[in-house]
């Protein structure tokens, strides 16, 4: 279960970023990192209006099936997006209801602030995201079925896989409640086993996320930091829609 970024959401535009034109991706190495002082490495504008990154970023946009933190910079909420230079970028937000360019302006490079994103939602979306890896592992190498997609938002987590010849056993309610009791078994058995939830990052940016006595694959999300922060994992459907298998979940994350 390959998870890249979902393709830049703006055009590019001028950038005027001091020094070398980096940005260290801090939320890819600390989940729990809810807060950070940071300066402004980039500023650009484009149709969307004003737009800046900082470094350290604690920031994760929306990417890979997860949705954006909810996120704040000297206490003033902001939209996250992903540059097409490659920043981990932020704006003013939009007033509610509108789809006008933001307004207001953004600090100039060189300035420090204060990063923010609401824990419970970073927490509820690293759950799911570590989730999905747990039932994509169960679904492709346990049960040799071939994945297709994959959604970790809140409310809509599901991961779909090719229904070649399941159908018949996916055929009624009777079947399907079977086959959803024998997935969760054999997941519950998957995160019993399992352990600490560590990352690495190649030096062309590649970023692998492995999961103990699990497996490894490439991944921009956030996950928990060990299996057993995770409160309840539920497979609470599974059934053939549209040509596709669905295996729709939920996940939360232990109080900290």
């Amino acid at each position: 279960m390959n998870e890249g970024q979902n393709a830049p959401d703006s055009a590019p535009s001028p950038v005027d970023a001091p020094g070398p034109r980096t940005q260290e991706l801090a939320h890819h190495r600390d989940t729990y990192l809810f807060e950070a002082d940071a300066d402004v490495v980039a500023t650009g504008t484009d149709a969307a209006g004003p737009w800046a990154a900082l470094s350290p970023n604690i920031f994760h946009p929306r990417g890979g099936g997860q949705p954006d933190d909810a996120a704040s910079v000297d206490g003033a909420p902001v939209e996250l997006f992903k540059h097409d230079a490659g920043w981990v970028a932020f704006r003013p937000r939009p007033a509610a209801g509108t789809d006008s360019p933001a307004e207001g302006e953004v600090p100039p490079p060189g300035t420090r602030v204060r990063a923010a994103v609401d824990p419970e939602t970073r927490l509820l979306h690293a759950a799911l995201h570590t989730a999905g890896h747990l039932i994509g592992f169960v679904g492709e190498s346990v049960n040799g079925w071939s994945y297709t997609g994959h959604s970790h938002f809140p409310g809509q987590a599901r991961l779909d896989f090719a229904p070649d010849g399941l159908q018949e056993r996916f055929a009624t309610e009777e079947l399907r409640a079977g086959e959803l009791a024998a997935f969760q078994a054999r997941l519950d058995a998957l995160i019993a086993g399992a352990g600490a939830v560590t990352a690495t990052t190649a030096a062309d940016g590649r970023r692998t996320v492995e999961i103990a006595g699990v497996g490894s694959e490439p991944c921009g999300g956030t996950h928990v930091d060990h299996v057993d922060r995770l409160a309840a994992v539920t497979v609470t459907e599974m059934r053939i829609k549209r040509g596709t298998l669905k295996v729709k979940y939920t996940a939360s994350h232990r109080p900290l």
